[in-house]
């Protein structure tokens, strides 16, 4: 059984059309997936259904039908809250305040005890790589300093799912590094991470599995290495012709790859090496997009 599973939900929307019309909307048409103890990757253009999705997980809003389970719970339990780390895409944090103050304020939230809050911090903030600061104004960190600091908040109660809506916003490379190993340590103490992002380059490095929603249905939903072998665009040959120094590369799609393997050989090649040519994860999203638009 996964951490969080969702079963089937709908969700509508009426868009007013004229001052007594209304057109009604489904933002999402039966979305389904399950995230056990992974990286779970959740891709998809602007308006496709990510946040919609997000909130009905966290039971900000309501599906219409479909339900939502977090560690065998529905989510619309009060006790499941305790186990659940959230980072909005647009959070709002008072500038005024240091960032120790804003750990403190999150502690109060899920009650821990002020004797353990040295070292809960010391962890986090190491972590995030904000030792020194903690004692600052917010309003002196630049922006890849706050979103650390409010990804390091989420993790103060230890949960079990960690839900990050796009948690790389506003950072550079080496605070997306930062981010990114965190999320790799939370795998491997066991902990579920589901994330949306628009920066897939990081979503194919990280997720074990993906899912990619186009106009609130999921389109694929797999792990990396599947998608990757099963868009393959073809193979890229490196041969040069017995007795010359002459490397030559040529490309073939897969349904020709055999034939040209056999023509090469009959004339002469040798085979210097094969490299199978794939579409990046960032191809396959925009060709759901594309099917999505040619469609409509």
């Amino acid at each position: 059984m996964g951490v969080l599973q969702v079963n089937n939900i709908k969700k509508r929307f009426f868009r007013k059309r004229s001052l007594l019309k209304k057109q009604e909307v489904w933002a999402l048409k039966g979305v389904s997936f399950d995230v056990r103890k992974e990286i779970f990757g959740f891709i998809g253009p602007n308006g496709a259904g990510k946040t919609t999705t997000i909130k009905i997980i966290l039971n900000f809003i309501r599906p219409d039908s479909g339900k939502v389970s977090i560690l065998g719970k529905s989510n619309r339990e009060i006790s499941v809250k305790k186990h659940i780390g959230f980072l909005p895409e647009r959070p709002y944090i008072y500038n005024s305040i240091t960032g120790k103050e804003y750990l403190d304020f999150c502690a109060d939230v899920y009650g821990i005890p002020y004797y353990e809050r040295k070292k809960v911090f010391l962890t986090l903030l190491e972590l995030v790589d904000l030792i020194g600061v903690e004692e600052q104004p917010i309003s002196s960190y630049s922006k890849g300093m706050v979103q650390r600091l409010l990804f390091a908040a989420t993790l103060i109660n230890d949960p079990e799912l960690l839900i990050l809506d796009e948690p790389m916003s506003g950072l550079d490379p080496v605070g997306r590094n930062i981010i990114a190993s965190a999320m790799k340590d939370l795998k491997r103490r066991g902990k579920a991470v589901f994330y949306s992002s628009h920066i897939i380059q990081d979503v194919e490095r990280l997720s074990d599995r993906v899912a990619i929603i186009v106009d609130g249905e999921i389109k694929l939903l797999d792990t990396i290495t599947n998608i990757v072998q099963k868009f393959l665009k073809g193979y890229v040959l490196t041969v040069r012709k017995v007795g010359s120094n002459n490397i030559e590369v040529f490309k073939t799609t897969p349904g020709d790859f055999w034939p040209f393997l056999e023509k090469l050989r009959s004339e002469g090649y040798e085979i210097i090496s094969i490299e199978p040519e794939r579409l990046s994860l960032e191809e396959i999203l925009v060709s759901y997009i594309q099917k999505k638009r040619r469609a409509d």
